[in-house]
């Protein structure tokens, strides 16, 4: 990846962002959330097949780099 945050990330947040990206080929609302619906950390799990806590570590990673964004209760996936 090109992008320069890419190298900084950790393998885990890394390969969240490689299938974030895909799944909002599919999933527009968690590149554009409706207005008070973004998408729970459980969704993310969920379509991510990761574990609560090992998502949250790459999920952490991912907010600091400016890649993903807290919404309300939920996540917006900023960079794709």
């Amino acid at each position: 990846m090109a992008d320069r945050r890419w190298v900084l990330l950790p393998l885990s947040a890394r390969a969240a962002w490689l299938q974030l990206t895909d799944i909002g080929d599919v999933m527009p609302e968690l590149r554009q959330p409706p207005a008070g619906r973004a998408v729970q950390k459980d969704e993310l799990c969920r379509l991510l097949a990761a574990n609560p806590d090992e998502l949250q570590a790459a999920l952490q990673h991912l907010l600091e780099r400016d890649v993903m964004e807290k919404i309300g209760t939920g996540y917006r996936l900023k960079v794709f």
